[in-house]
């Protein structure tokens, strides 16, 4: 499951660029949580008959994951890839699985043993090695740009440490619901109250547009978050990041496909490092 799930969001990131030449980036966020949020909100219907009855403290707990996981990432990540360099952007998103493993030591106590770690560098270095060896791959950090998309991912590591502790008491779907509910009420404020959300050209609004909107917000962020809450309530957090490695790898992987990118032998020697290296990392998971 959590192989589809980067797969599906590494096609996802190809999409969202596609989005940001033709919305606003504001509204790009936007229009993918309120479909998520349809979505969830049908699913959730469909199985319960009602929407969930959560109390005062399970909504703190969902408001403040909701609002690092989704409001503060989305407006860091999507304004740090405008100044970042994509290799840059790319490099730093590989360091989840260590972000993670740290959250997780200091936060739940989790101990990491050496094999974690080894696997954790392996597949680190197998990441760098496909970057730094892609077509116009220098100039790989240009310094602000790739200090906001690291701020992005710690604060979407550290929503899911509250996913985590959640999940003790929630389902994941009643979780991805309400995440999307506040995440999505959050980010319609921040789109009507700046000038941010003036303009929502609608000559941008054709049959292609909603396919991209569609896939983004049904598969690359409903179906696929609510997985992924699913495997950090069940394998913990920082077993879970380790599939970051595969995001780059399939990244790269659809634009050999889709945009003829060629590939070098060093990206096998990156892919075979992320394999290990993940199998190393989640040794424990397959006892």
């Amino acid at each position: 499951m959590l192989m589809a799930i980067m797969v599906t969001w590494a096609l996802n990131v190809t999409v969202i660029k596609a989005l940001s030449s033709l919305l606003d980036e504001i509204w790009v966020a936007t229009s993918r949580m309120i479909v998520a949020l349809v979505v969830l909100t049908v699913l959730v219907l469909l199985r319960d008959r009602r929407l969930p009855t959560l109390d005062r403290r399970q909504w703190g707990g969902l408001a403040l994951a909701s609002f690092l996981m989704v409001y503060l990432n989305q407006l860091l990540f999507t304004h740090g890839m405008q100044t970042s360099s994509a290799s840059g952007a790319a490099l730093l998103m590989a360091l989840s699985p260590a972000i993670a493993v740290a959250v997780s030591a200091a936060l739940f106590r989790e101990r990491i043993h050496a094999l974690r770690l080894f696997g954790l560098a392996l597949g680190f270095s197998g990441v760098a090695l496909v970057i730094l060896n892609r077509e116009g791959s220098s100039g790989v950090f240009s310094g602000v740009g790739e200090l906001t998309v690291l701020a992005a991912l710690i604060v979407f590591v550290l929503g899911g440490a509250m996913v985590q502790r959640l999940a003790r008491q929630l389902d994941s779907l009643v979780i991805g619901w309400a995440i999307y509910a506040c995440g999505t009420a959050m980010l319609v404020v921040h789109a009507m109250a700046t000038n941010d959300g003036r303009a929502l050209p609608a000559q941008a609004l054709d049959a292609w547009t909603w396919v991209l909107v569609l896939y983004s917000g049904v598969l690359g962020t409903a179906i696929t978050n609510v997985g992924w809450y699913y495997a950090i309530a069940t394998v913990g957090m920082s077993k879970s990041y380790l599939f970051f490695y595969w995001l780059p790898i399939f990244g790269i992987g659809f634009a050999a496909v889709f945009l003829g990118e060629s590939l070098s032998v060093w990206h096998l020697v990156g892919l075979v490092a992320v394999i290990v290296g993940t199998r190393l990392g989640t040794r424990s998971m397959v006892r």
